[in-house]
């Protein structure tokens, strides 16, 4: 029933969700082609709408984004293991932050599954997510995707999408309004596959870079812990954050999400104060 049905929306724990508005499939192919870059972004939404490789183009910085929709450490951990080799990177910035690291990952692991070709890797992540819908979507997925032409030959259709891995948000502006309070409660199980990406790079000798985006002033003022988040980050070496002075109603389309105006602002900081020294001293 599963392998017959499983694509038709009609099992209830089945929810295989090809195309979801982060590109990933098109990324995964384009890393096909793609060899030696100078940088490989991972993270969620907070990469691949921030991370414009036009931007880094320009400064002569080849990168590849391989963001995707509330990509967890369970869900990064995987692309290392399938694609670190292929595209073969002078560097690895990984994108983290509090609003991602408090996930479960059931969400992204569904997308993630369905938008990629099976491999080990995914089966492992897939079973550490203990949840039985991410399951029964990998039992149908897994042999179709890997067999199937139609998904070899999808065409997934992305408004804004570049070429590069960046999705571009229509330009709109924030309207800031108040935030309640909450806590950050890490979940140890993102910590501990945080824990095994840094490890795997370390093995791999690929330098890396943990880099948490900013949010506007009002998402960051309403976490009651954000200084225990940042330093539980600066466990896993080589952490970053960068309080940019930005416009909470001029550079965001949301709370903790940059417009194209302060993508370009934001990207050319890095690039100048982290991205081009890291590559220098490659």
């Amino acid at each position: 029933m599963i392998l017959l049905l499983g694509g038709s929306g009609k099992l209830r724990n089945v929810s295989y969700l090809l195309q979801v508005g982060d590109g990933l499939y098109t990324k995964v192919k384009e890393t096909d082609t793609v060899r030696d870059v100078d940088v490989l972004f991972l993270g969620s939404s907070h990469s691949y709408r921030t991370f414009d490789p036009r931007i880094f183009d320009s400064c002569g910085i080849h990168i590849v984004n391989l963001g995707s929709s509330n990509q967890t450490p369970l869900q990064s951990e995987v692309l290392l293991r399938t694609l670190l080799q292929r595209v073969n990177p002078r560097l690895v910035v990984m994108e983290v932050h509090p609003d991602i690291m408090v996930l479960d990952g059931v969400e992204s692991a569904i997308y993630m599954i369905s938008s990629m070709p099976p491999s080990w890797p995914m089966l492992r992540m897939a079973l550490r997510t203990r949840n039985w819908r991410v399951l029964m979507t990998a039992l149908y997925a897994m042999p179709h995707n890997g067999l199937s032409p139609s998904f070899r030959h999808f065409v997934e259709e992305e408004e804004g999408y570049v070429e590069g891995g960046y999705v571009e948000h229509p330009m709109e502006c924030y309207s800031p309004q108040p935030i309640e309070s909450k806590a950050i409660v890490n979940v140890t199980q993102q910590e501990e596959a945080l824990a095994r990406c840094v490890a795997y790079l370390k093995e791999q000798g690929v330098p890396y870079l943990l880099l948490e985006v900013p949010d506007t002033k009002a998402l960051t003022d309403s976490y009651t812990n954000l200084s225990d988040f940042q330093d539980a980050m600066r466990q896993y070496g080589n952490y970053h954050y960068y309080p940019v002075p930005l416009d909470d109603s001029l550079h965001f389309y949301n709370a903790n999400h940059l417009n194209q105006r302060g993508v370009q602002i934001y990207d050319a900081f890095i690039i100048d104060t982290l991205i081009a020294p890291a590559l220098g001293g490659l």
